[in-house]
């Protein structure tokens, strides 16, 4: 799970520890890894993106 502009978005276990690139445009989010678009959510907030370098949560 990714929090973009307060949104949560699904991304999958699947893909858990890779890179991913997210797309903003005015009405969705694209999530991409690499070339493969693997999910798109409706935009459903109008919050502003603030900050552009996401960290890992880690668990121990």
């Amino acid at each position: 799970m990714v929090m973009v502009a307060g949104q949560r978005l699904r991304v999958g276990r699947s893909h858990a520890g890779k890179t991913v690139v997210i797309l903003i445009e005015d009405t969705v989010f694209r999530v991409l890894d690499g070339d493969v678009e693997l999910t798109t959510h409706a935009r459903t907030s109008d919050k502003p993106v603030t900050q552009f370098r996401g960290t890992a949560r880690t668990r121990d």
